[in-house]
Protein backbone atom coordinates (compact mmCIF):
# COMPACT_ATOMS: atom_id res chain seq x y z
CA UNK A 1 0.00 0.00 0.00
CA UNK A 2 2.96 2.76 0.67
CA UNK A 3 5.05 1.48 -1.72
CA UNK A 4 1.41 2.32 -4.43
CA UNK A 5 1.23 5.78 -2.70
CA UNK A 6 4.50 6.64 -3.29
CA UNK A 7 4.90 5.72 -6.87
CA UNK A 8 4.00 7.83 -9.86
CA UNK A 9 1.02 5.58 -9.89
CA UNK A 10 -1.03 7.15 -7.30
CA UNK A 11 -0.19 10.40 -8.95
CA UNK A 12 0.11 12.09 -5.15
CA UNK A 13 2.30 14.25 -3.84
CA UNK A 14 2.83 13.69 -0.02
CA UNK A 15 4.53 16.84 0.64
CA UNK A 16 1.48 18.66 -0.99
CA UNK A 17 -1.36 20.12 0.61
CA UNK A 18 -3.54 17.37 -0.98
CA UNK A 19 -5.12 13.99 1.08
CA UNK A 20 -4.17 10.66 -0.47
CA UNK A 21 -6.13 9.34 -3.17
CA UNK A 22 -8.47 6.68 -2.42
CA UNK A 23 -6.57 3.04 -2.74
CA UNK A 24 -7.56 0.39 -5.76
CA UNK A 25 -9.28 -2.65 -5.17
CA UNK A 26 -6.28 -4.42 -6.42
CA UNK A 27 -3.93 -2.60 -4.03
CA UNK A 28 -6.28 -3.28 -1.78
CA UNK A 29 -7.05 -7.12 -2.49
CA UNK A 30 -3.12 -7.61 -2.45
CA UNK A 31 -2.87 -5.77 1.17
CA UNK A 32 -4.88 -7.82 2.73
CA UNK A 33 -3.56 -10.91 0.94
CA UNK A 34 -0.56 -10.61 2.94
CA UNK A 35 -2.04 -9.87 6.43
CA UNK A 36 -4.04 -12.84 6.12
CA UNK A 37 -0.68 -14.68 5.00
CA UNK A 38 1.06 -13.30 8.07
CA UNK A 39 -2.02 -14.26 10.21
CA UNK A 40 -1.72 -18.06 9.02
CA UNK A 41 1.67 -18.41 9.05
CA UNK A 42 2.27 -16.99 12.52
CA UNK A 43 -0.98 -18.48 14.16
CA UNK A 44 -0.94 -22.28 11.96
CA UNK A 45 -4.77 -21.26 11.42
CA UNK A 46 -6.36 -21.40 8.01
CA UNK A 47 -8.45 -17.65 7.83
Amino acid sequence: MRDWLTSPASGWDRHGEQPPPPLPAEVVEQTRAKYVEAYERLTGISW
